[in-house]
């Protein structure tokens, strides 16, 4: 039987998705059964989840919803435009969900819409707060699925799904790379409760068919006499600062090898017994803290007990050991400007008198180096990727007639130094952009998701010949596809190496070049990089030592027994009842919470243990009860919501409260750059004097603060 041109069906757009075969078997073993879905990247993703999304739709003639969630603003957007693309459905039915809408927006544009595309953190806050729930989502679909770890938002959205939401709950996980090894990939099967996985490589006979080979040209270079004179002194200094941990006995000193690594986890192993002796790991049993260092024979924290070591001391050494090893990868792998700038850096914080830039500052090694910089010609000292870099781009351009060229780099700077070389280079053959993330920092303004996807646009368009991308051209972004790849450094990363590479070989065969530095990190990064992806393949290919889910019942949903949580305009414009029921479903959940973490306590050993050293226990004592628990902690948020209504009631404009919720939602640890502040501000037309108005208006209401270049979140205006 031939194989159709396209994929048409019930509420696909006709003839817009071309048909491929292993796309046509994925969905298929996927409809029933939670899955993981790995593929590389440029093998379709989306494609599968659109054709799930369908089939869905169809399952329950639209009554039901999907939810599509993705961790970042841009990857919804994405999301969005891909349902409008290739979905014969009402674009009014199709809603993107973010923090910057109002709760009573989301409320009502979730209750409106049959597929809802959002960032997991918006949905979590929505459900904890009993603002909607998940009961009619018959598909689920979690993109970039990998980082359904930790306390990320997904973990609690999957399990809330299974453990109280739908009747009939379909997962789809979407990953380049679920993990580097069983643990991480039996980590995620286990939070998105996973029935199936289903993995393809480009190598499998139904994918084959539909892609090109990628050669792949390993590129070393070797680094100039003048260079490796700079990294010998840096090293030298470096050896130097390392004495101060061999001597105390805080690390082996026939260690072949000394990393950035060893130091973060000296600084982490310290962190952590600091924590656990002060008790504030009181989830933590002493084999879950032992677990948990790094160096367990001995702890760190005993040697520095035995020795009565300086513990201020030992993490300045390690943060001027990190800084050191940082800018000696900058010197060998990067390029001499990147160095120089990171001196500058070190320079201003011993200005500021921080130790551990001081202590390197005030060396004859840093003096040495400054001065054989200032007066050498740095053009010298830069670096031979560069050349070679220029080589292969001009290689292209007359062996292969392609201009089409993604660079891949870790630093923004190195990003921008390229771009004004290739410029000066090309400058009448070429056009050159970088594409780099939205984050700002003090000297570094970053896109905003506009300028992106226009520069995307004008890629896509060949308008832009060669783009210089960051990280954030990795993780699922519609990256037009290319020739020719070029990795400026390795990186020791299996998913960013198969993301990076994916983005050739889709349309003809593509060429991916590595520049490596010999004698430097490089090299074991992308030693690292190859074997992770291999355990990754192994683990993939032999799936049966993972253990999988296999107990999940369902039953057709019944939507004539589902209500929704708030019904009606009347309700969700009464501010003042819609607070005081998501105050009670919070105290509701805290309380099961509570009552979960005692009953589990319960059945564990330590609680055995404890009980026969005749211990008793709080729990015991006071015989919880979990009605009596529930009352006295509603009496408890009553009476602390009546002393707050006795306050004189505070009118908050519109603008203020966009504004709060802009840091309250990209803030990190509470704090957001203010140079990021406004770009976002700017982009909901909160601009210059209105900015600052409802700027100062919120600081003085005491929901901000100003901190210098920063700005801090305080509470929020609900």
């Amino acid at each position: 039987m031939t194989a159709p041109d396209y994929f048409n069906g019930p509420f696909l757009k006709n003839n817009k998705i071309y048909y491929r075969h292993y796309q046509n078997n994925i969905v298929n073993r996927c409809k029933n059964k939670n899955s993981l879905v790995v593929l590389p990247t440029g093998l379709g993703k989306t494609i599968i989840a659109i054709l799930l999304v369908a089939q869905s739709l169809d399952k329950y003639s639209k009554k039901a919803k999907i939810l599509i969630l993705a961790p970042t603003r841009p990857l919804i957007w994405q999301h969005k435009g891909s349902c409008k693309k290739f979905l014969n459905i009402n674009e009014e039915k199709i809603a993107a969900l973010t923090g910057k809408l109002s709760p009573e927006k989301r409320i009502q544009m979730f209750q409106d819409s049959t597929i809802i595309i959002s960032t997991p953190q918006v949905i979590k806050n929505d459900i904890e707060r009993g603002r909607y729930d998940l009961k009619c989502v018959s598909l689920l679909i979690f993109d970039e699925a990998h980082r359904t770890k930790g306390n990320y938002a997904y973990n609690f959205i999957s399990n809330e799904y299974l453990t109280t939401g739908c009747s009939d709950p379909l997962i789809l996980g979407l990953t380049a790379s679920p993990g580097k090894d069983y643990e991480h990939v039996q980590q995620i099967c286990d939070n998105l409760f996973i029935e199936n996985i289903v993995f393809k490589t480009r190598d499998d006979d139904d994918v084959k068919e539909y892609i090109h080979d990628i050669d792949l040209f390993v590129e070393k270079v070797e680094l100039s006499l003048s260079i490796l004179e700079l990294s010998a002194i840096w090293e030298h200094l470096f050896n130097k600062f390392l004495r101060f941990f061999i001597d105390r006995k805080l690390l082996n000193p026939t260690k072949r090898y000394f990393s950035k690594l060893d130091f973060l986890r000296i600084s982490k192993d310290l962190t952590l017994s600091l924590r656990y002796e002060n008790g504030n790991l009181i989830d933590f049993t002493k084999d879950d803290y032992l677990y948990q260092l790094s160096f367990k024979t001995p702890p760190i924290i005993d040697i520095v007990k035995k020795k009565k070591l300086n513990i201020q001391s030992i993490f300045s050494y390690c943060s001027s050991c990190i800084s050191i090893l940082h800018a000696k990868d900058l010197l060998e792998t990067q390029n001499i400007t990147l160095f120089k700038s990171f001196l500058d850096k070190l320079s201003y914080k011993a200005e500021q008198d921080i130790l551990s830039a001081k202590r390197i500052v005030c060396s004859k090694h840093y003096e040495l180096i400054k001065s054989k910089i200032e007066s050498d010609d740095i053009s010298v000292l830069a670096h031979p990727k560069i050349n070679r870099l220029i080589s292969i781009i001009k290689k292209e351009i007359e062996s292969y007639e392609n201009q089409k060229v993604i660079i891949f780099t870790q630093y923004r700077e190195m990003a921008e130094f390229l771009k004004n070389k290739l410029i000066e280079v090309f400058s009448n053959q070429l056009t050159i952009e970088k594409f780099i993330g939205q984050s700002m920092k003090m000297d570094d303004m970053g896109y905003s998701q506009r300028r992106q996807i226009e520069i995307l646009d004008d890629f896509r368009e060949d308008k832009i010949d060669i783009l210089i991308a960051t990280s954030v051209a990795e993780e699922g972004l519609d990256i037009p596809n290319v020739d020719s790849i070029i990795f400026y450094e390795p990186v020791p990363s299996e998913i960013r190496l198969i993301q990076r590479r994916g983005r050739t070989g889709r349309f003809a065969e593509g060429r991916c070049y590595i520049l490596m530095t010999d004698g430097t990190v490089d090299i074991p990064f992308h030693k690292v990089a190859l074997r992770k992806e291999d355990t990754m393949n192994e683990i993939l290919l032999n799936p049966e030592q993972l253990t999988l889910v296999d107990s999940i019942t369902r039953k057709k949903i019944d939507f004539s027994s589902l209500s929704s949580s708030y019904s009606g305009l009347e309700f969700l414009r009464n501010f003042k009842e819609r607070k005081k029921r998501e105050k009670e479903f919070l105290a509701n959940r805290s309380i099961e919470e509570i009552i979960s973490e005692l009953d589990n306590f319960k059945l564990s050993d330590q609680y055995k243990r404890l009980k026969q050293y005749g211990v008793s226990l709080y729990s015991d004592i006071i015989k919880i009860d979990k009605s009596k628990l529930k009352d006295n902690m509603l009496k408890l948020k009553g009476k602390k919501k009546d002393m707050t209504e006795n306050k004189r009631k505070r009118y908050i404009n519109n603008n203020v409260k966009t504004l709060i919720n802009i840091v309250k939602i990209y803030s990190k640890n509470g704090k957001l750059a203010l140079s990021e502040f406004k770009e976002l501000a700017s982009e909901e037309d909160i601009v210059e004097k209105k900015f600052y108005a409802h700027y100062n208006q919120a600081c003085y209401l005491g929901y901000l603060k100003k901190a210098g270049n920063h700005v801090l979140f305080i509470k929020d205006f609900d």
